[in-house]
This record gives structure tokens, sequence and C-alpha cells, in this order.
């Protein structure tokens, strides 16, 4: 791709919040482009699209026509996930435990009925982490188990929405911590996502982030990336936000 973008002005990416995420990198840090970088369109193709959804973005042709020609500039932050690109969040708990359920299972095209099967039987398994949270060099969390989200958007699968402060616009990162001790409680916290009703409830932690968020587990556990299974699990996560941004044509009024 990074040899073709040479006198580009818009990337159209046809696909899903995967698609986007292998894009973005190549696109904001391409060396030979002279600013104003490419723009990035997003028709979406996938299961989620959590990108177009953001953006207000959708698989009409005549769309994405009139955001080509017209749609506005947006300078949107990149992070990267040890070491990985990351456009939306990133987290660890039971949500990463399902991704890579999925990813395990999946053979084609992935429905949202793979999802809820793959929901029942994590919940069945699998025990929340233990894991201690530092957010720009602050210990926020001291080995407390839950489910932890590092959120640069405010669009999550299936509407759950768990950071809906979070903006893609704003240098930093949000980050948010689900305190539980099983499974089922995490639903609950999943439930209350789902309604809008987290922000404000006892035992939640939020915090924004300038730079860097460290999360340390007490065990290996996996993790995902923009609704991607992050692969093996591991004992840490580091989320960092990128110096360089990914500019976004939005879809005109």
């Amino acid at each position: 791709l990074a040899g073709r973008l040479a006198g580009v002005d818009v990337v159209v990416v046809v696909g899903g919040d995967g698609t986007v995420r292998s894009v973005a990198r190549v696109v904001a840090e391409f060396p030979g482009a002279v600013p104003p970088l490419p723009g990035v369109v997003h028709m979406p193709g996938g299961n989620e699209n959590l990108f177009a959804r953001g953006f207000g973005m959708s698989g009409d042709v005549d769309q994405v026509v009139a955001t080509v020609e017209r749609g506005a500039r947006r300078e949107v932050d990149v992070a990267t996930a040890n070491g990985e690109t990351m456009l939306l969040m990133a987290s660890v708990g039971l949500d990463a435990e399902i991704v890579a359920e999925v990813a395990a299972r999946r053979g084609g095209s992935v429905s949202n009925w793979l999802y809820v099967r793959a929901a029942i039987a994590c919940a069945r398994r699998c025990a929340p982490p233990r894991c201690t949270v530092v957010v720009d060099g602050d210990e926020v969390v001291s080995g407390e188990s839950g489910w932890c989200v590092v959120a640069n958007s405010r669009e999550y699968g299936g509407r759950i929405n768990p950071a809906p402060m979070a903006q893609m616009d704003d240098r930093v990162l949000d980050v948010v911590f689900f305190p539980a001790s099983t499974s089922i409680g995490v639903l609950r916290w999943m439930s209350r996502c789902r309604r809008g009703t987290q922000v404000g409830h006892a035992g939640l932690v939020h915090r924004a982030a300038a730079s860097d968020v460290e999360i340390v587990l007490d065990e290996p556990a996996v993790f995902q990336i923009d609704g991607d299974s992050g692969g093996a699990a591991v004992g840490r996560l580091k989320v960092s936000l990128w110096e360089k941004r990914l500019t976004v044509l939005v879809p005109p009024a």
C-alpha cells in the first residue's frame, strides 16, 4: 500500500474495522506524502463497522462519492497496543476472551450468533483477570479483578459502549475499569454499559491518559484490539498514543 500512496488524496477502505486498522498506520506514517495526508473513508463491509459508525459513514455509494468529493477533514488519534495499531479500543477481560473464542471458532463470515455462543462459553469457564492499571505513571487500580478497557472511541460492539466519554480527536485515551470477581459481575457491567447507566456508578474507575496506559496482569491473559484477538496470552498490555494522526474524511451534512 505504501508504494501506491504517492499523489493519492483519498483512500477508501472497504471492509471491517480490522481492515481499517491495517491501513491506518500505513497512511498516517507514509514517508513520501506532503501534507495534507491522504484522507481515509471507510465503506463498511464487516460485522460491526464501529469506525464507520462513529463518523456516520455507510455503504451507500452516493454517500461515499459525496464524502470523497466534499467531505470535511478531521485529524483523529492513533494509538498502539503492545506495538500494534489501535484506532478504537483495547481491553483485557471477558470481552477479550469472547473475541479469542470467536477467532478460534470462525470459519468464514462472523455472525452475531457466534458471539452469543462464545459469550456463554466464556462466561462459564473464565474468571476476570486480576490486574494493576497505571495511567501516565499513576497507579489507579491495584491488584483488582475485573474488566479493563482503554478507549479511543465511544463505539463498541453490540452498542455496549463502555466509554461513552471517549473522543477520537481529543489527544487522550479514556481508561475504564469495571471491578468484578466473576464473569456474571462483568456481564452486569456490560448490561449497564448497554443501557448507558455505568458512568457515575459506584466502583467504576475512569481516568484520561495523555500518553500511556499499562495493564499488568497477575496471570497471563488474552487481549483484544479493535475487536480482533491480540493472539497469545500476555502478562501486560501497554497502550500508548502515537505522535502522528490519521486524516479522516467525514460525510458532508
